[in-house]
């Protein structure tokens, strides 16, 4: 079963969708299950996760209640206060609906990550691993990547997921530290990392060869057991569209065996957000 593991949803009337900005012209206007249906069904993707857009609880009846109406959307990662007074409540109403399987719990767009090492987050975090959910971290800048390193060490039995591979330097050819950052997160045995989001990363126009350091590297250090394949769409439309990443993600893939290959196209996905459990 091929599985995208990180896709966003809006609706821009509900007023909470403050990431997007006017440069963000192909981003601009509704994206929703229908218009994403037939993307998958081209590249014969199964199921979806879907991935907080919003800052607001009221985001999460939206997300989850499309997947209550949508069959294949195999669950969703929503968003929560990590320091609100009502956490173990709130999260025990969002996760009777069967389809939470994770929280990002993000804040200003997550310019930074270092808030969430302040000591008052650190009870949020273990509810989140108590509930069972799974913990998506989001940095916009890869230097922050030894930030979700420290939290992975300070709550070893919290499942964390990377997105995006950390958002390397690709434009600017910049491995170094990123490589040095992703190898000593991936020590970590509750941490993963999703193949996603790095043709926005790179120049224009620019195709697996560029992207194929970066991605082989993840693989080595993850492993496919911990690599999730994504397309972060619609966001990747800033980018390219949704065939263009599964044709360069075909390319990046190739090396691998059968085994390896739907581990990273779905096999991982479903174990780490507890997908079977989610759709029963």
């Amino acid at each position: 079963m091929r599985i995208d593991a990180h896709v966003h949803f809006w609706r821009l009337a509900r007023g909470d969708n403050t990431a997007l900005e006017p440069w963000m012209g192909p981003l601009l206007h509704d994206h929703e299950p229908g218009a994403l249906r037939p993307q998958l069904d081209a590249c014969g993707i199964d199921r979806i996760v879907v991935v907080q857009a919003a800052e607001t609880l009221a985001e999460n009846l939206y997300t989850l209640g499309l997947a209550a109406r949508t069959p294949w959307i195999a669950g969703v990662v929503g968003w929560i206060d990590l320091a609100s007074p009502a956490l173990v409540e709130e999260l025990a109403a969002l996760s009777a609906t069967g389809r939470l399987v994770g929280v990002r719990p993000v804040r200003d767009d997550n310019r930074s990550i270092g808030w969430l090492l302040e000591q008052r987050y650190a009870d949020g975090l273990t509810r989140i691993q108590a509930a069972g959910l799974t913990f998506d971290v989001l940095v916009q800048n890869p230097d922050e990547i030894p930030i979700v390193t420290q939290l992975a060490a300070r709550h070893p039995e919290l499942r964390l997921v990377l997105d995006h591979c950390g958002k390397p330097d690709i434009k600017a050819g910049r491995h170094k530290p990123w490589d040095e950052e992703i190898a000593a997160l991936a020590k970590h045995p509750n941490t993963a990392c999703k193949l996603s989001g790095l043709l926005n990363c790179a120049p224009p126009g620019a195709g697996a060869e560029a992207l194929e350091p970066f991605a082989t590297y993840v693989l080595h250090t993850f492993g496919p057991e911990r690599t999730l394949w994504a397309s972060d769409w619609p966001p990747l439309l800033l980018a390219a569209n949704y065939a263009d990443w599964w044709t360069v993600t075909s390319e990046l893939l190739g090396g691998l065996g059968t085994a390896d290959r739907d581990a990273v196209l779905g096999g991982t996905a479903s174990r780490i957000y507890q997908l079977e459990a989610a759709c029963d």
